[in-house]
């Protein structure tokens, strides 16, 4: 009986099994039929073999380079450039480059009309990857964004170098109506979690300050002005020296009762961000943190639930250092 062997072998073994055949081959002492028995191989293999090792003086296997690449490097290069330019500069609808797109880019400066799946492949080898893009609003003002970088952010780094403390202030609502997170299920079978059809919330304003310090003020419904003012008691209360605060435009923020407050207390200074811009508020990963890793799929069925969890999730946030690890990643 035979020994047994696998079905199919890879190029590498095939290789080892002829090199392994080779100083027999050359000791021309044993029959075909023996070496074919002995590996596992028809007597023609054998032939083919002695005439390969004849014409080419080796069983090593031959390079096969494969189909030459239809682009050349000097393509590629013009491709990551024309990639890096964005998608509307090449007069798509939005600035997401998906694979069909940059097929079409590829097929109009190129003339070379790739399947999708390998655009996919030749985007990895340049150094792209699939990424979920981050939002900005379109209401955004280019300008304000411009003169908050080259202009306000200087000043408040001025007072940073003064020893002043730096402050990011915002409000976040949290509804019974619960977070949604991906889960384990049987294939085909999603899962459903059953959360209140209830509108009833709580809103929590808080900052996160240079000193790395978490602070926050939950309550039901809505903040107000009035809880504004108390919460910068609060927070003048807890930080020594000037602060410095940087908040959004907000309404409650911008109001009368708050600019005469500030007018009273010579260590707090207000400087707000351009409008719609929440990326330069690195509290906002905060609020992220909470609803992705404290609220995921859990379902409180009152507001007294959902406080009691939110008051683990601040003790969490305290205990990893969040609002320290984000300030030392927020440039001022």
């Amino acid at each position: 009986m035979s020994p047994w062997q696998p079905s199919k072998y890879t190029r590498a073994q095939l290789e080892e099994r002829r090199l392994a055949a080779l100083p027999i081959i050359q000791a021309g002492d044993t029959p075909n039929q023996q070496i074919a028995e002995r590996f596992g191989v028809s007597i023609h293999t054998v032939y083919s073999w002695k005439e390969r090792l004849r014409h080419q003086g080796s069983l090593v296997a031959t390079p096969t380079p494969g189909r030459p690449p239809q682009l050349t490097c000097e393509q590629r290069k013009q491709l990551c450039t024309l990639l890096k330019e964005g998608a509307c500069a090449h007069h798509f609808p939005d600035a997401t480059w998906i694979t069909p797109r940059v097929r079409e880019l590829i097929g109009r400066h190129f003339n070379v009309w790739y399947h999708v799946d390998h655009v996919r492949k030749l985007l990895h080898q340049l150094g792209f990857s699939p990424q979920r893009p981050n939002k900005g609003a379109v209401e955004q003002n280019e300008q304000a964004v411009r003169t908050w970088v080259q202009t306000t952010r200087p000043e408040v780094e001025k007072k940073v170098e003064g020893r002043a403390t730096l402050a990011y202030l915002d409000e976040v609502g949290f509804s019974l109506k619960g977070v949604v997170r991906r889960t384990w299920a049987v294939r085909g079978k999603t899962p459903v979690v059953r959360l209140p059809a209830s509108w009833h919330k709580l809103s929590t304003i808080g900052a996160i300050t240079s000193r790395g310090q978490f602070l926050q003020h939950t309550q039901s419904g809505s903040v107000k002005t009035p809880d504004v003012l108390r919460f910068l008691v609060h927070l003048l209360n807890a930080v020594v020296g000037e602060v410095v605060l940087v908040l959004d435009n907000a309404a409650i923020h911008r109001s009368k009762a708050v600019a005469a407050f500030v007018e009273t207390q010579q260590r707090l200074s207000l400087m707000y961000l351009p409008p719609y811009s929440p990326e330069f508020n690195p509290i906002e990963k905060v609020w992220a943190y909470i609803k992705r890793n404290v609220l995921g799929n859990f379902c409180a069925k009152t507001t007294k639930e959902l406080k009691a969890r939110l008051r683990l999730g601040w003790q969490r946030i305290r205990y990893i250092g969040l609002p320290k690890r984000l300030m030392a990643q927020t440039p001022i």
